[in-house]
């Protein structure tokens, strides 16, 4: 038994007049409400850290650290909004509009600036045409609209031709 636990066993003067059986009940219920009082806190705890958990904050050195005195409300936005503060959750994105058409234009005079200008087919989406094309035939004509006349290359110009489709 600890020094603390002496202390708070220590009956009154009106106490010690009990029968002993009732002052080691009484006893008994003291010890009881104390561990009821720390099962407690420890059940608070762990719902605290479980909610958490569940609102997504991942497991950081500074999650205990910061968690332990928290005593906001248990939903999962206000605990993600207050691990953003400590950067334990990073902030989301701010979402952007879609680009402009000044901003287009400006990309497009430095991509054609620095010679990465994708080819001028009309902004095909060569990804999409590829995927719908139904034969061989149908690919290589959209690769030829798109890089003209495919073939190898080395950096003396072209050195063969691509196949004739089956």
């Amino acid at each position: 038994m600890s020094m603390q636990d002496e202390d708070q066993d220590q009956l009154s003067t009106e106490e010690q007049q009990l029968t002993p059986s009732i002052q080691a009940q009484l006893r008994q219920g003291r010890k009881a409400a104390r561990d009821l009082e720390a099962r407690n806190v420890r059940d608070a705890q762990r719902e605290k850290m479980d909610a958490v958990v569940a609102a997504g904050v991942p497991n950081h050195p500074a999650r205990d650290v910061v968690f332990k005195d928290y005593d906001g409300p248990m939903d999962a936005d206000s605990i993600k909004a207050f691990a953003e503060k400590f950067g334990i959750v990073a902030a989301p994105e701010p979402v952007t509009a879609a680009p402009t058409a000044e901003e287009i234009a400006a990309q497009r005079a430095i991509l054609n600036a620095g010679g990465g200008a994708p080819a001028a087919s009309g902004d095909v989406d060569l990804a999409v045409a590829l995927r719908n094309a139904k034969s061989q035939r149908e690919v290589m004509a959209i690769v030829e609209q798109v890089a003209g006349n495919p073939g190898f290359h080395n950096r003396d110009g072209l050195i063969g031709v691509m196949p004739e489709p089956i």
